[in-house]
Order: structure tokens, then sequence, then C-alpha cells
């Protein structure tokens, strides 16, 4: 599973636009979003389920138009490519980081039959980086869909205080919890469908730090090769689209 997941991680050939809409203890925002060689571009379309007022709009174009500048867009991403190395990390991690236990078998978000699995820390584990000390203090499930060998979903809880850092760069509290789901979003490949976090926490020892929000991503297409120009032209496109369909 964890090769299969790995593997769909390094391939970079196919494009896809999608909507990411984000819940938030103050409101909710819908972006479109679109892949290009060079990073993946958003551009929020509602806020609270409404369309942008002018202001909103402006400051939103401001925003993304910043990505024309070429060093911008080599920061921004640098930035995702960093994420992406990290989240590969927590995931080849997988089996050496907790003991697992057959918990039965059930239908999955797909409709297929999944395999469920408890996972707790494994005492042996080294965390090989920053990333993977949170593994030490996590309990949960994870759902694997036994015929083509993909994770379906992972539900994660802290069962203690993990410090990253000596507790300098910071610390996550008991309590928190973490869901991630997968699907098959067009034919034959799967992507994350819903991200839900739920963190308490310390960052650069006094900041205190509150994570609580529920992104879920749909409507993913195929999309051609774009360079940035042609990804906001493409992203104010798909706005006006949902705009003239609300009508």
């Amino acid at each position: 599973m964890v090769q299969n997941e790995l593997k769909q991680a390094e391939d970079t050939l196919k494009l896809y636009a999608f909507k990411q809409r984000t819940e938030k203890p103050r409101g909710t925002q819908i972006k479109q979003m679109v892949e290009t060689p060079d990073g993946i571009l958003g551009r929020v379309i509602t806020v609270n389920d409404k369309p942008l007022s002018p202001e909103e709009r402006r400051k939103d174009d401001a925003r993304i138009n910043r990505l024309l500048d070429p060093n911008e867009m080599r920061k921004k991403s640098k930035e995702q490519k960093e994420d992406e190395r990290r989240t590969r990390e927590m995931v080849r991690a997988l089996p050496d980081a907790f003991v697992y236990e057959y918990n039965g078998t059930q239908p999955g978000p797909n409709g297929s039959e999944v395999v469920r699995l408890r996972f707790r820390p494994n005492p042996r584990f080294n965390p090989p980086t920053r990333e993977t000390l949170v593994f030490q203090g996590m309990e949960g499930e994870m759902w694997i869909d036994p015929k083509i060998r993909r994770m379906a979903k992972i539900d994660g809880t802290m069962i203690k205080d993990v410090t990253i850092g000596w507790g300098i760069l910071g610390r996550l509290d008991r309590g928190g919890r973490f869901i991630v789901e997968q699907g098959e979003v067009v034919p034959g490949r799967w992507e994350t469908t819903k991200l839900s976090l739920d963190f308490n926490g310390k960052a650069l020892l006094f900041k205190t730090i509150r994570i609580k929000s529920t992104d879920t991503f749909s409507d993913f297409r195929l999309v051609p090769p774009m360079n940035v120009a042609q990804a906001l032209d493409f992203l104010r496109k798909s706005e006006q689209q949902v705009q003239n369909a609300s009508k």
C-alpha cells in the first residue's frame, strides 16, 4: 500500500483542476484549483457560499497576480514541493511507526470492501524526520482497499503530548485528531477527497496554535499543461462559469 501511495505521489505527468472547500470556525471558502508544471494555483470563488464582493475580488486577484512574477512563483513552487516531500516521508514511515492489528472489514467510501487496521505507536520506532515525531503519540484506525492496495482512510488521535525540537519548535497537545480520506476521483486516479484537522499546541515556545479545519476536494478533471498566465486565465473563466450556472 505504501509503495502504491508513493508511486502516485511521484507521478507529475497528469495535471488536474479541482475544487477545494474549506470549512473553519469563522466560515467557509471555495477555491478553484489547477495544477501546472510549476505548481498549484487557486482562486477564491465563494466565501460563505456567496460570490466575492468587488473589494474581496480585488484583494484575491492581487494575491494571485503576484505569481506572474517568476520569483514569486518559484518561491511558491518550492514551498509546495517541500510540503509534498514531508508528506512522502510521513507515508514512507507508516510501516515502522505503528503496530497494526486487524479489525475486520466494511464497505468503504467508494462502495468497495475495505480492511480496517487499528494502529498504536511502535515503541521501537526511531523517527527519521521531525515530521514523523508526531507518530510517537498517535493511535487510530486505517482503512485499506485490498484489491488495489490503496489507503482509503486514516483516522488518528493524539494520545499524549508530543514535543518537536525539545519543545523549542513546538508541541501538539493530547486529544488532537486528523482524518484523511482518499478515493478514485477519475478512472485509475486516487486523490485526497477530505482532510480534517483539529489540533491545539504551541509553536516557537510561547505562541499558542489552534488548527481546526475541514477541506473537501471534488470535481476533478484532467487539464493540459499551462504556464502561470494561462492558469490564471483558466481560473477566471472557471469562476465565470460557476456564476453563470448559479443564475
